[in-house]
């Protein structure tokens, strides 16, 4: 692979393995449940949840793209380093106090988004592991944080790996639970599929409301780019760049798609349900898809906590400068830190967690995101074309 170029199988490896990181990424406890779903997608029924599809898978690819090669072009591999590169704080030189303010800040905005998102995890864990065997959720939370710890601890090339196995797996699971809810309410989910008619009557949200939020949620897109430095190392070109943002979009929003299409022909009764898909299996589906969801909650879990847990024990093992405690150690350490936060918060619930703190994030990534991000597709147009004048990048 001298100078990045790859044969096509090795091009689509790099693609797929991070499009994959981000598919088990976000397949978390708010995918998982059913929750996006309701709370997203097909809140105005099966018509307007294809406005909310392309709009999503737009804005996924798009600012995953522009993130991708803004990391490939200035070699950032965490979010600090990503953060202050956005906002031209890079060099050595550079103004002390606004890179202290600006690293400030990305560690907040990004330990609330980590936050929001295990937090979530850690709840439908618990809650699943005590619906299913009567473990006590106490029990249950324990166990999340201690199995998420421990796989934070072997890096980003374990993470991606992992992810790409959880991936293939959790595809199954979902399409298994897809075609048992298709033979008992195809009829429904035929009826609302495409129908604009069926669902802003429910009485759930108007649809400037729903718009409003749903927009706001899109903006958080924006921020994946701070994530995806931890694992962007097969990203050699622009067309690296693209291509795998593009395929992120589409394996994310394929998501999308399928728990839609399962939570559809229940609502708006499953709108109400903190975890809509574990109710369904348990309620009109075969009790064998029962332990089936049970899988991909697992899977989901395993594959979407480590990953924000280690962008987060990334940034501080490097602040955290000594030689007498190894790197796996300052890992687990860190890792535990961060999810016992996560653990308290989980005390919220799911559907608050969504609704609230997603759309809270994505207003502020609105100005402090989106903008800059925007603005570096020139600076990263203009850094290519001097280093390929001076020879430094490959063609």
């Amino acid at each position: 692979m001298e100078n990045g170029k790859r044969t096509g199988w090795q091009t689509f490896q790099a693609w797929f393995g991070i499009g994959a990181l981000m598919f088990g990424t976000y397949c978390g406890a708010n995918m998982a449940s059913g929750v996006y779903a309701s709370a997203y997608i097909v809140t105005l029924g099966g018509g307007w949840a294809f406005v909310w599809l392309a709009m999503f898978c737009v804005a996924m690819s798009f600012f995953c793209s522009v993130g991708l090669n803004f990391i490939r072009a200035y070699k950032v591999n965490n979010y600090n380093a990503y953060y202050l590169a956005l906002y031209g704080l890079q060099k050595p030189d550079s103004n002390a106090l606004l890179k202290n303010i600006v690293t400030i800040f990305f560690d907040i905005y990004t330990i609330l988004m980590g936050l929001v998102t295990v937090a979530a995890t850690i709840a439908l864990f618990a809650e699943l592991f005590y619906s299913l065997l009567g473990v006590p959720v106490f029990i249950g939370s324990v166990g999340a944080v201690l199995l998420f710890a421990v796989l934070t601890i072997y890096g980003a090339g374990f993470l991606r790996k992992f992810n790409t196995v959880m991936t293939i797996s959790l595809i199954l699971s979902i399409l298994a639970i897809l075609v048992s809810v298709i033979a008992i309410r195809g009829d429904v989910l035929a009826e609302r599929i495409g129908n604009f008619e069926i669902g802003p009557d429910w009485g759930i949200t108007a649809l400037g409301a729903h718009l409003s939020m749903f927009v706001s949620y899109c903006f958080t897109t924006s921020s994946w780019g701070s994530s995806l430095s931890n694992y962007a190392d097969q990203i050699h070109t622009k067309k690296d760049a693209i291509g795998s943002g593009i395929t992120i979009g589409i394996m994310v929003t394929s998501l999308f798609v399928a728990t839609g299409a399962i939570v559809l022909p229940f609502m708006p009764e499953a709108y109400a349900d903190s975890a809509p898909i574990l109710t369904i299996c348990q309620k009109y589906l075969n009790p064998v898809l029962t332990i089936v969801y049970w899988l991909v909650v697992i899977l989901s879990v395993v594959s979407t906590a480590p990953t924000f847990t280690f962008n987060v024990a990334n940034r501080w093992s490097i602040v955290w400068k000594t030689d007498k405690i190894p790197q796996k150690a300052k890992f687990f350490i860190l890792s535990m830190a961060f999810l016992l936060a996560c653990w308290f918060i989980s005390g919220v619930g799911l559907m608050a967690i969504v609704q609230k703190g997603y759309v809270m994030l994505g207003n502020i990534a609105l100005f402090a995101v989106v903008i800059p991000l925007l603005i570096s597709m020139v600076r990263v147009h203009r850094l290519d074309k001097k280093n390929k004048e001076e020879g430094k990048e490959p063609a």
